[in-house]
């Protein structure tokens, strides 16, 4: 569901529309007419918009505007249900036969292909790796039996009936008995209430009640209830002839039952709810206000949409700041509004508090919010708010024809399900540009007076905390909000600075050497003080660039004493901000620019990550060169930090899986103090910003043996000058850059684990297999290789044959430091009653793989990497970690260039000699998330 936030990028279609000379705001929203829209004589309805990025793929995405609200008593869970039986037989692909073939063209299965039931629509979801003829065609017939085919054979419906149970065991737990005490509130006296997409497993497992999902297949999957989205490079008018081909002589049937939308209906008073449960982690208060969904037709509703943009970044901003000052109420908030099923939507208020300030941090959330209602916002806070969204829709008009098949389809697919606009990436940019230069406060203060109200009706309030806090009454939380009102509140005092972010610019470095690689595009430049940077130009996107920074140290080079202080240094020194500028003031001075940099300490690198927009690169450059050289001390924020962290961890392992998490971690550290765990609270007392912050310093206060690291759309020869300006002359001192092998190594032998701490009956196991291995590429392909083939197996066995797993999965990670190793994982939840059986499978298939390995299924996952391999390589984020990965392994461009020949060449037999080698049941551990005793 649609959540009206800042988050602009989701406004990504392509197209284009003229500049208004006067706005009409009575005026529909233009489509996009790029966009191809048609409707054929049953209702079925067709979207097509050819799109060369990637290139000869296809997006396919089948709508049906039918989902579990429209269940029987009966059928309860059968909407998801049905879902599932689309892949267990049909008229063209018999049994599993669809999932095979999906493989054998490099699809997979979860990954790519997938799909989801909600309240109100199911949706297929099929990216296709070519867009050939035989492709299309197997394609089509698929879709063709989704809404005609469907074998829903009795014995295929029983054999999916334990995996679907499995599947709801992986939700069950903290989260469903929150839903269970949240949904009455939220939809009260609604049908909504009753019809969880996942159903209710007394239905779902019930045997001889098949006749029901055939009857909802019958009622609901019909061509009037169906909308088929193809973005992609193909010729549009093919396409217009396969879908009506495959679809066009379908009927609805001559008894179709009419198809009711329903809604969630207003209620009087505020519905208040205190949860308290063994398994949260954290105190939090959300208030809820519920309104009439508000659609998305008129150029009047589409500036609404942008004043809601501009009024979401406002008051979040507000909220934060707040959390900047010591003593702060709350220690996060936010607001913001939503839609919601049952054509409502919701405003949303919640806040973090303090487990013991409850009401003051409910208060200090509602205080905070009649402030804006009294008194509004300033006007120096919407200039600057106008700025970054102007900013914004300039950088996505750069990005017009770069969008990918996938970015689209979602556009698309909002339009369809949800009524979002799917206007032209032109014509917003023009039509949002001419809303900002006459938008007023009193525009954004309307917005205001609708959202923040003191209405107590259609209000709901949801109080959320560990078993073991003490809370306050549901009364007393009413009273407390009603107090605020009351209050003599003074109007915001805004900050704004108006400095720049350096005085006194650096004189610059020298270059000592540049390469080139003509073969990978790469330019590579060292400089004098030992720093160097490898860059790659790309045009993957219009306006950006990725950014890093990379030197081995990190915190292994910690004395034991220093560890804790040396492993949280970044991020506290991080929280001071920049030279003289508090993190507030630097929040301030990077208003309206699109650029982001932080450093990082790991523990056997350090370094730092960021990205910006072309204009704002010399400003990234700038943040670089002061991290390095002036990280500010701000001793108020590391107390008010290390206040807030004791709060957010003395529960946080509360949740079965952080605690799990954190006992694997100790395990495989063999409780080495330099495990990195969750610092208790009394751990955080004894943290020392003076020794953290002279870590800190020790390693950024040189750049020697430091490796930068650009990409994205850039003239070498252009960022050639800054690079030297700032990065050049980076300190130069020459300081340790090597990692410390502390011999830390995982426990050798067979061992299983055992932590009981599930609230539910669900276990949920990690298999792991570790060891030193080979570091090359060769090597890391054929593991990975391994792994995909195992994942493969592991559904046929563990998931179809068995029925006692929803998705099975293994993975594999290679490490090169602090040695060469490998870990082979393998992941499962399960019934505990089923898992030695499960356990009994699963080596029974790794066995099997060291007697040999299908080339059937090796020939499936080689085609998945190759296209993997191919989509990566067209985009930035894949590229940079090729040039760190080729910096820290010592690879160069002829491995890279063997890439996909590597994959090419690897045989069965190798793997199965792999599995043989390094799958040893001799040397293996288990780990089991269990429910307590």
């Amino acid at each position: 569901m649609k959540i009206i936030q800042v988050i602009i990028f989701c406004w990504v279609v392509l197209g284009s529309m003229g500049v208004y000379a006067q706005i009409n705001y009575q005026s529909p929203i233009p489509e996009n007419p790029k966009v191809e829209e048609n409707t054929l004589s049953n209702g079925l309805t067709y979207y097509l918009q050819e799109n060369a990025k990637p290139e000869n793929q296809v997006q396919v995405r089948m709508i049906i505007r039918a989902g579990s609200i429209l269940e029987t008593e009966e059928q309860r869970g059968f909407a998801h249900f049905l879902e599932h039986m689309v892949f267990n037989g049909s008229k063209h692909f018999p049994d599993n036969s669809l999932i095979d073939y999906l493989q054998s063209i490099g699809v997979e299965f979860g990954a790519d292909v997938n799909a989801y039931t909600g309240y109100d629509e199911t949706v297929y979801m099929l990216p296709l790796p070519n867009a050939k003829k035989e492709t299309l065609d197997s394609a089509f017939l698929f879709l063709g039996d989704i809404l005609s085919g469907l074998t829903l054979s009795t014995e295929a419906i029983d054999n999916e009936r334990n995996i679907i149970l499995e599947e709801w065991r992986t939700t069950i737990g903290l989260n469903q008995r929150l839903k269970d005490q949240m949904y009455p509130l939220l939809y009260k006296d609604s049908r909504y209430l009753h019809r969880r997409p996942i159903g209710l497993m007394e239905v779902v497992t019930q045997k001889g009640n098949d006749e029901e999902l055939r009857k909802f297949y019958r009622s609901w999957y019909r061509p009037e209830l169906t909308s088929i989205v193809v973005v992609g490079d193909f010729e549009k008018e093919e396409m217009e002839k396969r879908i009506v081909a495959t679809f066009g002589s379908m009927d609805n049937g001559d008894h179709a039952p009419e198809r009711e939308y329903y809604t969630v209906p207003m209620h009087d008073g505020t519905l208040v709810k205190i949860i308290k449960d063994k398994e949260i982690t954290s105190t939090s208060v959300k208030i809820i206000n519920k309104f009439p969904h508000r659609e998305e037709k008129t150029l009047g509703d589409l500036k609404r949409s942008v004043v809601n943009i501009i009024y979401t970044y406002l008051v979040n901003q507000r909220l934060t700041d707040l959390t900047q000052q010591k003593g702060a109420p709350y220690m996060y908030a936010q607001s913001y509004a939503t839609s919601a099923a049952g054509k409502t939507d919701r405003y949303m208020s919640l806040a973090t508090t303090k487990s013991d300030q409850i009401i003051e941090g409910t208060k200090g959330l509602m205080r905070e919010l009649l402030r804006i209602k009294k008194y509004g916002f300033t006007q120096a806070e919407l200039d600057r708010k106008k700025v970054i969204l102007h900013n914004d829709f300039e950088q996505m008009a750069k990005e017009e024809g770069k969008q990918s098949s996938a970015q689209i389809m979602d556009a698309i697919s909002n339009h369809v399900i949800y009524g979002e606009e799917n206007t032209s990436i032109a014509f917003k940019k023009e039509f949002v540009q001419k809303v900002l230069k006459e938008l007023t406060l009193e525009d954004v203060q309307e917005l205001v007076n609708h959202y923040i109200n003191l209405s107590e009706d259609n209000r709901v309030i949801i109080v959320t905390a560990p078993e073991n806090t003490v809370t306050p009454s549901e009364e007393e939380l009413l009273v407390a909000l009603r107090s605020v009102a009351d209050e003599q509140i003074s109007p915001y005092v805004d900050l704004d600075v108006d400095e720049p972010l350096m005085h006194d610019l650096p004189k610059g470095g020298g270059i000592k050497n540049e390469t080139f690689s003509a073969a990978m595009g790469i330019t590579t430049i060292e400089f004098t003080n030992g720093a160097s940077i490898a860059l790659k130009p790309t045009d993957f996107k219009g306006d950006e660039i990725r950014f890093s920074s990379m030197r081995e140290g990190g915190y292994s080079l910690a004395s034991l004493e220093n560890f804790d202080n040396a492993s949280m240094a970044s991020v506290l020194v991080s929280q001071g901000g920049l030279s003289k500028f508090n993190a507030l003031q630097l929040e301030r001075i990077l208003s309206g620019k699109q650029v982001y940099v932080a450093p990082y300490i790991n523990r056997y690198n350090e370094g730092v990550t960021g990205f910006s927009s072309n204009k704002d690169f010399e400003t990234l450059l700038q943040l670089t060169h002061l991290i390095y050289t002036k990280p500010r001390k701000d001793v108020d924020k590391f107390e008010q930090f290390i206040e807030n962290k004791k709060e957010y961890n003395r529960n946080a392992l509360n949740s079965p899986d952080s605690y799990f998490t954190d006992e694997v971690n100790k395990v495989m550290m063999q409780n080495s103090p330099r495990t990195a765990t969750l610092l208790t609270p009394e751990k955080l007392d004894k943290i020392n910003f003076d020794e953290a912050f002279a870590f800190y310093q020790s390693r950024y206060s040189s750049a020697y043996g430091t490796r930068f690291f650009m990409v994205g759309n850039f003239n070498v020869d252009s960022v050639k000058p800054l690079l030297t300006k700032y990065l050049g002359s980076l300190p130069g001192k020459k300081i340790p850059s090597k990692y410390i092998d502390h011999g830390i190594r995982p426990p050798k032998g067979a061992h299983r684990y055992d932590f009981p701490r599930n609230m539910v009956d669900k276990s949920k196991m990690l298999m792991r297999f570790t060891g030193k291995y080979p570091e090359s590429q060769k090597a890391r392909i054929e593991m990975g290789l391994l792994s995909d083939i195992l994942t493969i197996r592991l559904n046929q066995k563990l998931r179809e044959e068995i029925g006692g797993v929803y998705s099975p999965y293994a993975s594999s990670t290679i490490l090169q430091r602090p040695y060469s190793c490998y870990r082979m994982d393998i992941y499962f939840t399960c019934a505990p009653a089923n898992l030695d059986t499960l356990v009994r499978a699963t080596l029974h298939e790794i066995d099997a793989m060291k007697k040999g390995i299908s080339a059937e299924n090796l020939d499936k996952v080689k085609k998945a990497w190759l296209k993997n391999r191919k989509g990566s390589l067209q985009t930035n984020g894949y590229w940079r970690r090729v040039l760190e990965d080729q910096w820290t392994r010592g690879e160069d461009e002829q491995d890279f260039e063997k890439f996909e020949q590597q994959i090419q060449d690897v045989r069965a037999e190798q793997l199965s000699k792999l599995a043989r080698k390094y799958l040893n049941r001799k040397n293996h551990l288990e780990f089991v998330l269990s429910p307590q005793h």
